[in-house]
C-alpha cells in the first residue's frame, strides 16, 4: 500500500498538549456545573467558583457595590455551557475547521475566568493555540494525489 506523506504527517506536540489541557479543562468545568446543579453546592475538589464568591463576599463587606446575592446555581449552567462546548471546539480544530480556531480563542478566554487551576489550564491551552507548530499544521490543507486519482492500490 503507497499513502502520501501528507495523510500521515503527525500533529505537532504543541497541538497534543493543546488537545490535553483543553479536554481536561472541560472536563473539569463539566463536571463543575453538573456537581452544582445535582448537588446544589460546589464540589469539594474544585474551586472553580469559590474564589469569585470570595471576592464577592470581601465586596459587599467593604461597600455596598451589589445589591443582590450571587446564588451558587447562577453558575451551573455557563459551566456546562462553556465545558461541553470544549469537546467541539477541539474536534473542530482536529478536523483543521476555521471556526475552530476562533472557538477555541473564545473559550480560552472565557476559561480564564475560572480563576485558579482553570486560569492555568486556560493560558497553557491559548499558549499552545498561538505556536507557530500548530498554525503550520492548522493551515496546511491535504490535497490529493493527482496522479492517483480515482484508483486504489488493490487495483494496481
Amino acid at each position: 500500500m503507497v499513502y502520501s506523506e501528507v495523510a500521515l504527517r503527525r500533529p505537532p506536540s504543541s497541538l497534543l498538549l493543546l488537545t490535553f489541557f483543553g479536554a481536561l479543562l472541560g472536563g473539569w468545568m463539566t463536571f463543575g456545573g453538573l456537581y452544582l446543579r445535582l448537588f446544589n453546592q460546589t464540589s469539594p475538589v474544585q474551586s472553580l467558583i469559590g474564589s469569585w464568591i470570595r471576592i464577592q463576599s470581601a465586596l459587599d463587606a467593604s461597600s455596598n457595590l451589589l445589591s443582590s446575592q450571587i446564588d451558587v446555581q447562577d453558575f451551573a449552567w455557563p459551566l456546562l455551557a462553556i465545558g461541553l462546548a470544549w469537546s467541539g471546539a477541539l474536534s473542530a480544530l482536529w478536523q483543521r475547521l476555521r471556526w475552530g480556531y476562533w472557538v477555541t480563542t473564545l473559550l480560552g478566554v472565557l476559561s480564564l475566568l475560572t480563576l485558579g487551576l482553570g486560569t492555568l489550564l486556560a493560558l497553557l491551552v491559548l499558549i499552545f493555540l498561538r505556536t507557530p507548530a500548530t498554525h503550520r499544521w492548522l493551515n496546511s490543507v491535504e490535497e490529493p494525489d493527482d496522479t492517483r486519482m480515482g484508483t486504489s492500490s488493490i487495483h494496481r
